[in-house]
């Protein structure tokens, strides 16, 4: 757990493959994203008539099927020992991405949509009363 904190594990070209405990979570995680993503697909094609619903699920579709793919990929290429496709650094520039991506999506959620979510019922409610 101390090698963590060393600069020398982040940036090391040749780590070495996973242990075979965490490999199978590290499997079970990517592969949970990626079969999320599959299940936010299936809910953008159900949701074509509300615009805003669909836009949400594009975005977890796009983040979790990003995520997942980026992740296995990297997971391939340490067990391979591929020096610099292997390093451990990639792994935690594609969790700090995720974790941003993630709040974009949260913002959205919260902060845009029920803004848009208003102006929509404003904009009925003005055409209700024209011709």
């Amino acid at each position: 757990m101390n090698n963590l904190l060393t600069l020398q594990y982040w940036f090391n070209l040749l780590p070495g493959p996973w242990l075979d405990e965490y490999l199978k979570i590290i499997y079970a995680a990517f592969g949970l994203l990626i079969i999320l993503g599959l299940i936010a697909w299936l809910f953008v094609g159900k949701n074509k008539n509300n615009k805003l619903i669909k836009v949400v699920w594009q975005k977890i579709q796009r983040v979790s099927l990003s995520v997942g793919i980026i992740g296995l990929a990297l997971i391939f290429f340490r067990q391979q020992r591929i020096y610099f496709l292997g390093m451990p650094f990639l792994m935690l520039l594609l969790l700090l991405g995720a974790i941003i991506w993630a709040y974009f999506i949260y913002r959205y959620i919260v902060k845009v949509l029920p803004i848009k979510k208003e102006e929509i019922k404003a904009k009925k409610e003005k055409e209700k009363y024209l011709p």
